[in-house]
């Protein structure tokens, strides 16, 4: 019979059709029965012992109940989950769920099946028996199965399914996807059960398959027995850590990889000489490793700008991959410097050497600035395994030191490693960490050279010229040594401790009476430095030397540079007072405009072309008279001999330098020089010739 609530509203309302007729008998059930919305998260129909199990008053006050408001996202997924199995396969589960009514709750055992609405929509039939009798713990881990993210799965020891909580439901491709399936890689699956068997449990990550796709798992197995049937089983329960993996390998990859060309870099290096070597081991074949380093690229960034050098770089990158076979490496190293890992099968023996070739060709790049053009080019230093060495790391030292061979023989060409190389290299460091312990024990002295004015036959200047005292060795010329401070980075130490000195002794000289002035030669890279001015003024300060009686030396190829930091230094310096002159001129290429922006002081005709007199006589006038064009001081370099003393003399030159008046000698001589000492440090010949002399050329100091 037809049952009304308190609100009038007949029994049977929103029961499906099919069950109406048996309405009353469903109402008169202890076990609570109720149908849910899954849909519209509503109770559509309940009997009496669900509206207890409820505390609702009434089916229509149970029915107005929006319980969706306070649904938390892991029961709506599980309850989306079964609507999907029961239309798939008329699915029944048992589960402990806990209601809460008026924020109550009341844990009931329930079992869910599928019933169809009017509609046709998929609703949840649900029977209820009471769970008072349940331990909390129960009750709790119950909950927590189903409100946790954590995928936790039952399997049998032939991997079949045999439990699903949500989170691990809403993962598995199918409601019934057997573990050995989840894997993606069959070793992975293998590996874990073969820890199971030996551990009774296993950790590992592995690639899955699931219902989204390919994705990466933390998965925790342990052995235990199924509750229900009692025989052995596999508890796993599982992580998504794809967005952990994928940021490692992120990570892995730029650590890997120059953002700049996209190439591997240095720490791929080792895993890619690896992977080359096992390739070549079984073919025979050997590996190339090509050293390339960019000549002349630091003045690209220098005068056209780091965007310019960053386009050569990529440029470089581009080409070199260009050339890359299958079985190659391009490599970006840092800076300017590229690695190429060349294989050199038996079918192919000069492979390596044909790719040096070709490198050579493809990097020499014109790049174009504003005002001027340069060129770039490549030094490359190879090493062959196994023949040079099987370690990574000493292929590549060995290459590096070939590619710097290279660069002494001229650049831009190709050197083979040979045993050679490594003992000058040996040779090398050590007098390297000589020369840091030089600097700093003070054994790096200037030796001055005096330059003579043969029309007030007095000597007006003198040049600071780098020696070093070796406590074994004895004294070491620049050749030995400067080369090696430029490689190194100490040349900007080295001319700042010559600069010092040089300042400190003029002014001792001045307190004795003898005036005279200074020249210390300054390199490209100390000129580079944006507070160099800024020390040069502060030295002078320290001593207290008339910035008059300073003049800096620069090189004739500062002439090519266009380094807006060079510049800046220069003018800066010369309004301190401080004169420019320009050492080893008419070497190389002169651009005469850029000598006119320096405003230079003084022209130092180089040694080559006075001791090639007469033979270039014509050119040396040509220089001559430029230079009094300009209007600045003439000094020749080189006087070695009368002829060539009085030659410069005759034709204009207004200071002599050169071993016919002094070499280069220590304070105390070049003080005994400056106080009227003739001869004192000339060859014997001078000496000599000056004694034979009416002292027209004798060396005397200059007044006070």
């Amino acid at each position: 019979m037809d049952r009304t609530d308190g609100a009038g509203a007949p029994a049977g309302s929103g029961l499906p059709l099919a069950w109406r007729d048996q309405s009353h008998v469903l109402d008169r059930l202890v076990t609570a029965v109720w149908i849910f919305d899954i849909d519209h998260c509503r109770v559509v129909w309940a009997n009496a012992a669900a509206l207890d199990a409820w505390s609702a008053p009434s089916l229509a006050e149970l029915q107005a109940r929006d319980l969706k408001a306070d649904m938390s996202p892991a029961v709506a997924r599980r309850l989306r989950q079964y609507q999907g199995d029961f239309i798939s396969h008329d699915a029944t589960f048992t589960e402990i769920w806990t209601l809460y009514p008026h924020s109550v709750p009341r844990p009931l055992e329930v079992r869910l099946s599928g019933a169809l609405l009017d509609d046709d929509r998929m609703a949840m039939l649900c029977e209820a028996r009471d769970e008072a009798s349940l331990q909390p713990e129960a009750l709790r881990s119950a909950d927590a199965l189903l409100h946790t993210k954590l995928m936790i799965s039952l399997h049998d020891l032939d991997g079949r399914t045999l439990y699903c909580n949500p989170a691990a439901r809403a993962s598995f491709d199918t409601p019934h996807q057997d573990l050995p399936s989840r894997f993606l890689h069959r070793r992975d699956y293998e590996r874990m059960m073969e820890q199971i068997h030996s551990d009774a449990e296993a950790g590992l990550i592995a690639e899955v398959i699931c219902a989204a796709g390919q994705r990466w798992h933390e998965l925790t197995a342990r052995s235990c027995h199924d509750p229900v049937s009692g025989r052995p089983s596999i508890l796993v329960s599982e992580t998504d850590v794809t967005e952990l993996k994928e940021a490692e390998a992120l990570a892995q990859s730029r650590a890997h990889h120059d953002p700049l060309t996209g190439l591997p870099n240095r720490l791929a290096m080792p895993a890619r000489f690896g992977a080359l070597v096992r390739k070549a081991e079984q073919r025979g074949a050997r590996i190339g490793v090509l050293f390339i380093d960019l000549d002349q690229f630091k003045a690209v960034n220098d005068t056209l700008g780091h965007l310019h050098g960053d386009g050569v770089l990529m440029e470089v990158a581009r080409r070199l991959s260009e050339l890359r076979c299958e079985d190659d490496a391009v490599i970006r190293l840092g800076g300017d410097e590229f690695l190429f890992l060349a294989t050199e099968g038996p079918e192919e023996p000069d492979r390596v050497e044909a790719l040096a070739k070709r490198i050579l060709e493809r990097l020499a790049l014109p790049v174009h600035g504003e005002r001027r053009k340069l060129m770039v080019t490549p030094s490359v230093g190879i090493a062959c395994f196994p023949h040079h060495g099987t370690n990574a790391q000493i292929l590549m030292q060995r290459a590096d030191l070939a590619m710097y061979e290279a660069k002494s023989g001229g650049r831009n060409q190709y050197r083979f490693f040979d045993e050679t190389m490594r003992n000058q290299r040996e040779e090398e460091l050590e007098l390297l960490a000589d020369l840091r312990e030089a600097l700093r024990a003070g054994h790096i002295l200037p030796y001055y050279q005096p330059r003579y004015s043969p029309c007030t036959r007095r000597v007006v200047a003198v040049e600071a010229l780098a020696r070093w005292m070796h406590p074994e060795r004895g004294l070491i010329l620049p050749s030995e040594f400067i080369p090696l401070s430029e490689k190194s980075g100490l040349i900007n130490q080295i001319g700042l401790t010559i600069l010092e000195q040089a300042v400190r002794q003029r002014c001792e000289w001045q307190r004795q009476g003898m005036d005279v002035s200074v020249s210390v030669n300054v390199s490209l890279r100390q000129l580079c430095e944006a507070d160099f001015a800024a020390t040069v003024q502060r030295i002078l300060e320290a001593d207290g030397c008339d910035p008059r009686r300073l003049e800096l030396e620069v090189t004739e190829t500062l002439l090519l540079e266009e380094n807006p930091a060079v510049a800046r230094n220069l003018e800066k310096v010369r309004l301190l007072g401080i004169r420019i002159a320009i050492d080893d001129f008419g070497t190389g290429y002169s651009n005469l405009a850029r000598l006119n922006e320096m405003a230079v002081d003084c022209i130092k005709i180089d040694r080559s072309l006075i001791q090639g007199l007469p033979r270039n006589e014509e050119i040396v006038r040509l220089v001559i008279a430029m230079c009094n064009f300009m209007q600045v001081t003439i000094v020749a370099e080189g006087i070695e001999t009368l002829a060539m003393a009085e030659w410069a003399h005759r034709h204009g030159c207004h200071e002599l330098q050169g071993y016919f008046y002094s070499c280069p000698v220590e304070a105390g001589q070049m003080e005994g020089l400056l106080r009227g000492e003739p001869g004192l440090a000339q060859p014997a010949r001078t000496r000599a010739w000056i004694g034979d002399q009416i002292g027209r050329t004798r060396i005397v100091t200059a007044p006070a």
